[in-house]
């Protein structure tokens, strides 16, 4: 072999050696590399030391990069993590996860003493919601104010909650039964309900001939019902019977709607002198009603029920 062939053979050695020692170790960087990875595990919803425990088995550290409000996650869980779920990444990186403090609350104020508009804005400017509200008698707080709330004040509370709160209607009136008047003279009687605290309402006069004049023969309600103080009280009176004229006569007829409450039938006649009520009832459902009516003079014939014009017409 010649000087030249040996030093050929030299270089293609030594070549060939380089060569492989470059492939092997590609294959191993390669190996190396692809072994240096792993994948980011599903952290949400943990509890920071199995969040911790979690990421520990899979060569990644953790780190806690803030926390946050959310009524969905218990406190102390994880809410978010960076690198998302999912994601290759290499060993021993950090994941960055937010931990919830669960739900934001806000705290109750006191409503005591104050309406119910007054209530509802507080709560509003609080961050809570109106909830139930219940009203009963209260001897010592005015009526339309809170008497207490649930929940109380001077709590935290979930942001949202509703607080429920009962409202004052004013003390307890007094329930008197109607004592029975009737034969008795109207100014007595009236005398007798202001000392009861009870109002005198309409006063209609009627033809009697066996009772004296100013006599009571009705009152609404009746005999022996609850009232309470203030309530207005209706009269019927006796007046001073008269000759009878000979006006012309109306028989008019009327049928009271059926139902569960006894309703007030008025007639009113109006003229060229005015109006005037000529007869007043309080009858029960389904009833139907005649009344024969003298006209004076041409006018209308008005019929009320329960205040409201339910029929007229000219008469006679």
């Amino acid at each position: 072999m010649n000087r030249v062939g040996f030093f050929i053979k030299i270089f293609l050695l030594a070549s060939g050696m380089i060569l492989t020692a470059a492939l092997s170790t590609w294959v191993v960087f390669a190996f190396l590399t692809r072994g240096g990875e792993v994948t980011v595990p599903d952290l949400s919803n943990l509890e920071l030391k199995a969040a911790l425990e979690r990421a520990s088995g899979e060569n990644l550290g953790l780190r806690v990069s803030g926390t946050g409000y959310d009524p969905g996650v218990p406190p102390g869980h994880v809410i978010s993590q960076d690198p998302g779920p999912g994601i290759r990444t290499k060993k021993n990186r950090i994941v960055r996860v937010v931990v919830s403090q669960g739900t934001r609350t806000v705290f109750v104020p006191k409503l005591t003493g104050r309406n119910l508009r007054n209530a509802e804005l507080i709560l509003t400017q609080a961050g809570l919601n109106l909830g139930r509200v219940g009203h009963t008698f209260h001897p010592d707080t005015s009526e339309g104010q809170v008497i207490t709330q649930y929940p109380s004040p001077d709590l935290f509370v979930p942001r949202s909650t509703a607080v429920d709160i009962l409202l004052s209607e004013g003390p307890r009136p007094v329930i008197y039964l109607l004592p029975d008047p009737m034969g008795l003279p109207v100014e007595e009687v009236l005398s007798s309900l202001r000392g009861l605290g009870l109002q005198s309402g309409r006063v209609l006069e009627v033809d009697s001939a066996d009772l004296p004049p100013g006599t009571v023969t009705k009152v609404t309600p009746a005999p022996g019902s609850p009232v309470t103080k203030g309530q207005s009280i209706h009269l019927t009176v006796s007046k001073v019977p008269t000759e009878p004229e000979h006006l012309p006569l109306v028989l008019f007829q009327y049928s009271i709607p059926p139902g569960l409450l006894d309703r007030t039938l008025t007639l009113e006649l109006e003229t060229g002198d005015g109006s005037v009520v000529i007869w007043e009832e309080t009858v029960g459902p389904g009833t139907s009603v005649s009344v024969p009516v003298n006209v004076p003079a041409p006018g209308v014939l008005k019929a009320y029920l329960d205040r409201t014009l339910v029929e007229e017409r000219e008469v006679p």
